[in-house]
């Protein structure tokens, strides 16, 4: 059984900013490797999110039913795993 108190799991309107190192999946759930940072996604996502593997991007989580993960690949900014955040 894996221990998930060392992932992180985005709130309403949380944003995590950085470049995407890596997903995995792991026990039904997508881990989104961004910076140093492992955040809990939805594993539907990974489809969406696997072609932007190596490149900074930000994701928001929102409450919109429909949409409750948002991303966008960064132009300039982070382009270093030091440089990772979430606000």
């Amino acid at each position: 059984m894996t221990n998930f108190s060392e992932f992180y799991r985005l709130g309403n309107y949380e944003e995590a900013i950085g470049r995407l190192e890596d997903l995995e999946e792991i026990d039904g759930l997508l881990i989104a490797k961004i910076g140093k940072i492992r955040i809990i996604l939805p594993k539907g996502l990974e489809q969406s999110l696997l072609q932007l593997v190596g490149q900074s991007i930000a994701i928001l989580r929102t409450d919109i039913p429909e949409r409750q993960y948002l991303f966008r690949i960064l132009d300039l900014g982070i382009t270093t795993s030091e440089d990772c955040s979430s606000k």
